[in-house]
């Protein structure tokens, strides 16, 4: 009986914190994006909450909510363009997509040569829509941009 107990408090502990998500993008024929997604736990955050919304986490602005704790955080995103990968930079970006929606059309990315490219994506639990736009250069690459602006958001994918 002990042992059943010991079975039954493992899987439950388990499921209730180790749950992660991932999506996997392509993008082109040559580029694709894995996005790596886990469960926010707000008790080991430090949460800016003014008139009952969250507007900031551990001293950040907060990108993915409408106010609301988030319910998931985006821990890491993989670019991979030929046989190049990039680790891309994920921290403050929360509820990136919602269940298993996740619009590819939101994501594109602009070659400027070989060594030059330009990611721009969209992420949306629905409600908290933002931007991002990272810059990679020979082996390296950089978040350029993280926004609310509706404006921004648009121009991403304007022809």
């Amino acid at each position: 009986m002990k042992y059943y107990s010991i079975i039954l408090l493992l899987f439950c502990s388990f499921f209730s914190h180790g749950q992660v998500n991932s999506a996997n993008i392509k993008i082109d024929s040559i580029t694709t994006l894995q996005l790596v997604r886990e469960k926010f736990n707000p008790k080991i955050n430090k949460l800016e909450i003014k008139n009952g919304f969250v507007l900031g986490i551990n001293d950040c602005p907060l990108f993915g909510s409408d106010g609301e704790i988030p319910k998931d955080k985006l821990i890491k995103a993989t670019l991979k363009i030929k046989d190049k990968s990039y680790n891309l930079q994920v921290d403050n970006m929360y509820n990136p997509w919602t269940g298993d929606n996740l619009n590819i059309d939101f994501f594109k990315i602009i070659h400027s040569g070989e060594n030059y490219h330009l990611l721009k994506c969209i992420f949306s639990d629905g409600a908290g829509t933002y931007a991002a736009q990272w810059l990679i250069e020979w082996n390296s690459s950089i978040r350029e941009i993280i926004t609310k602006d509706e404006l921004i958001i648009e121009s991403y994918f304007q022809k």
